[in-house]
């Protein structure tokens, strides 16, 4: 089940969009890219990160414009989900 850090980073452009990291603790990276938009709901319906935390990371990426969450978990499951959903959209 990995433990790890949850990076946000907010990527200027138009329209603005949002890198979402998750860096394992144990080894290996997850990265996806997603629109300002859907920042808060692909943290929470498919990374499956807690609603307000992720309401207030993505509150604090568009206004800082970066940040790292430490000792976030998530299943195993729901990881390989996420993966598997964002190489079908490449």
């Amino acid at each position: 089940m990995p433990l790890g850090t949850l990076d946000i980073l907010k990527l200027e452009g138009n329209p603005v969009t949002y890198q979402i990291m998750f860096e394992q603790n144990a080894g290996g990276t997850f990265v996806a890219r997603v629109d300002a938009d859907e920042l808060v709901s692909f943290l929470h319906e498919e990374m499956r990160v807690d609603l307000p935390v992720a309401e207030e990371a993505a509150g604090r990426a568009g206004t800082e414009g970066r940040v790292r969450i430490g000792d976030t978990f998530l299943e195993e499951n729901n990881l390989h989900a996420v993966m598997e959903y964002q190489e079908e959209d490449d």
